[in-house]
């Protein structure tokens, strides 16, 4: 199965579990900051070299590292961890890394480490673990305590990690400080274990702001919401339900030569509430309305549910459409539906009512019409 990166904080809270004191921040997250103290922020998204880039702070105080998050957040960054200081001087730094390969698992170890290690690959020694006598010979070769290398590679194995990466490793007598690690684990590994799930593994992209958000709400319920922004100047924006659904919808808007005129991608399903649905819904449609397009339409669309409540999501999507209303009338924007489920008439109904009354109507239709429906609709009217 594919390696994926989780996030920093997760890794070193498995393998150090209640002796970890780093505290984990997203945007949008109710988290309090510590009083006060000497601490290291970061951001937590995967970044490789972040220290070079400007996204680690060292020895701040508690407001120093709120602010230095608000500036990381302005470059779209939205995930940050916070970790207590800890003295050391640069020569106890050192370089050590885990890697699950066919005879083993290979270390990697310098005495030397921090951001340049780069730059002298032979300070760098290989040793092979395959047996707990493996351990002690590498404990001797690189002073590591045995008892921290035998504790790190049990949760290495147990948790299905496949890459774990120290630099800097720190050593003072018998403890040891993981003061920056990157981790890889085995995606399968998400069915077979509890110490972490799809919602640690990291995006190693910027995120736009509003996918954020949407990222944000996801952690809240257990309902899918996803949302990737393709073009802030598009002209077709798309409100999709359904994994499979929305790929044929997007697909023809690509095969119709609209492909450069979508201005968003994503979906909701599994049940979202009406205000998740709103929250949702709200905002795709502050992407719209932000969009330098001349003319624009909004796609409301998807297969036929399950059990996805047409009519309870609908009322989500139409709260939303009513607090932007004038803005959306004022930009001549239309909206298309195509839409089946559990209470799909009385939800197409409503939806139909409601768009005819602000202005708005494109069309909307149900199961009976084909799923492309809608999106043919919005391609014709904003134009190819």
């Amino acid at each position: 199965m594919a390696r994926v990166k989780i996030s920093e904080y997760r890794a070193k809270k498995i393998l150090l579990g209640d002796a970890y004191k780093g505290v984990a921040l997203h945007t949008g997250s109710k988290s309090s900051l510590p009083k006060g103290g000497k601490w290291v922020a970061k951001v937590d998204q995967g970044i490789k070299k972040r220290f070079k880039q400007g996204l680690v702070a060292v020895g701040v105080s508690p407001v120093q590292a709120a602010k230095r998050m608000a500036e990381w957040k302005k470059k779209g960054f939205s995930q940050f961890l916070l970790e207590p200081l800890v003295p050391h001087e640069a020569g106890e730094e050192q370089y050590f890394s885990l890697e699950r390969v066919r005879e083993g698992i290979r270390i990697l170890h310098a005495g030397e480490g921090g951001i340049d290690i780069e730059a002298h690959p032979e300070k760098v020694k290989t040793y092979i673990v395959a047996n707990e006598t493996d351990v002690e010979e590498v404990s001797k070769a690189t002073k590591i305590p045995s008892d921290f290398l035998r504790r790190l590679i049990d949760s290495f194995n147990k948790n299905f990690f496949a890459f774990l990466e120290i630099n800097p490793l720190v050593v003072q007598g018998e403890k040891v400080f993981l003061l920056d690690a990157a981790c890889l684990v085995d995606s399968a590994g998400e069915f077979f274990t509890d110490a972490w799930s799809e919602q640690d593994i990291v995006k190693t992209k910027v995120a736009h702001e509003a996918e954020a958000r949407v990222e944000e709400l996801q952690r809240t319920t257990p309902a899918s919401l996803k949302l990737s922004v393709v073009n802030k100047d598009g002209s077709l924006f798309f409100l999709l339900s359904g994994g499979g659904g929305s790929i044929v919808i997007a697909d023809e808007a690509q095969l119709e030569g609209a492909g450069k005129k979508i201005g968003n991608y994503g979906e909701y399903s599994g049940g979202p509430s009406r205000e998740e649905t709103y929250l949702y819904a709200k905002e795709i449609i502050a992407l719209m309305l932000i969009s330098s397009a001349k003319k624009k339409a909004l796609v409301i669309a998807g297969g036929v549910a399950n059990f996805t409540d047409v009519q309870k999501t609908f009322a989500g999507i139409i709260d939303a459409l009513s607090e932007f209303a004038p803005k959306l009338r004022a930009q001549k924007i239309k909206v298309f539906v195509r839409r089946g489920g559990p209470n799909e008439k009385a939800g197409l109904e409503l939806m139909r009512g409601f768009l005819e009354r602000e202005g708005l109507l494109g069309s909307v239709q149900g199961s009976d019409a084909v799923i492309t429906s809608a999106v043919e609709g919005a391609i014709k009217y904003v134009g190819v």
